[in-house]
């Protein structure tokens, strides 16, 4: 019990400090480019913080041999990513939504993504002689016209803020390698110790993908959403976060269908209806940004203290509904 315990607190400590290398890298490789804080959030350092999972699902696939922990733990992230990290990011300080044209429709974007994503899972697990092949293709395609979509609105709006490097591009290069070299073990050793932990609580390995897992490959966005509230720069943490999110649940997920997509389980409850709870999380989350709760009198394009401590409450029910699950 104690090596599995070491094995998945050393995979978490590796994860994070491989993922904080990876993201000062990035983040300054960035600002030498001259881009702004969300688009900053969105494309580099989502990328770069979406690692542990992408990592973690290559390491269920091959080494431990688990579409379960794979498939959750790109759920439950995404689930985290809201519920959780927005839910600490808000509290520390309150997030303020472009109401600009344009750039106020990327959650629902984000949203309808979301949506298609559930919708293509119900599919290849459910309809047989689905083409899981033909769904990643559609995955990447809508992967890459949102950050298209991206692009156009920074150069829509761009130059609304100005960041400074702190490094040169080769330092940063060099520890974007390092720091790619401890997400790789960190997530190997995380994810050894999460399946052998299922196996020693015989608790079933979905539930440890939406749980342990999902929250182990979430801490880097956590750790970049705190820093960036406490340095009042929550467009970067918003963008990290709605980023992530795209690059689970499209690119990820896509790289599952084209990797074994004859491993896909079956009528698995447990990981539909957690989908279809990401999906209402996600909806809840845009909902409450694009359009506010007007019978509460609480505005849209905010989230305050009030929201953020009901998210963690969110989060804390959701946990539980897995755990009595």
């Amino acid at each position: 019990m104690f090596i599995i315990l070491l094995s998945i607190i050393g995979g978490i400590i590796s994860l994070g400090i491989g993922a904080e290398m990876i993201v000062r890298s990035s983040v300054n490789l960035a600002n030498i480019y001259k881009v702004s804080g969300y688009f900053i959030g969105f494309t580099v350092v989502a990328l770069g913080t979406s690692l542990p999972e992408l990592a973690a699902t290559i390491q269920a696939l091959s080494v431990v041999d688990s579409m379960e922990i794979a498939l959750g733990n790109i759920i439950g992230s995404n689930i985290a990513n809201i519920l959780l990290i927005l839910g600490v990011v808000s509290i520390l300080q309150p997030i303020i939504f472009s109401e600009k044209k344009g750039q106020k429709n990327q959650t629902i974007m984000v949203l309808l993504i979301t949506i298609i994503a559930a919708v293509i899972f119900y599919i290849v697990t459910n309809i047989p002689n689905s083409n899981p092949f033909i769904f990643g293709i559609i995955l990447i395609a809508i992967f890459v016209f949102f950050l298209f979509f991206q692009y156009k609105m920074e150069l829509d709006f761009k130059n609304e803020e100005t960041f400074s490097a702190k490094y040169s591009q080769i330092f940063s290069y060099i520890l974007l390698l390092i720091g790619l070299i401890f997400l790789y073990y960190g997530s190997k050793y995380f994810i050894l110790g999460s399946n052998e932990l299922a196996i020693y609580f015989q608790v079933p390995e979905s539930i440890i993908g939406l749980t342990l897992v999902a929250f182990g490959t979430s801490l880097p966005e956590l750790a970049t959403g705190v820093v960036a509230a406490l340095r009042r720069q929550s467009n970067i943490a918003v963008g990290t976060i709605l980023g992530s999110n795209i690059y689970n649940i499209v690119g990820i997920f896509a790289l599952i269908l084209f990797l074994k997509p004859e491993g896909l389980p079956a009528n698995s409850s447990i990981l539909f209806t957690n989908i279809i709870l990401m999906t209402l999380v996600t909806l809840l989350f845009v909902y409450k940004v694009r359009f506010g709760f007007q019978l509460f009198k609480i505005k849209p394009f905010h989230l305050g203290k009030s929201s953020g401590i009901l998210f963690l409450i969110l989060y804390l029910l959701y946990n539980f509904y897995n755990y009595i699950n």
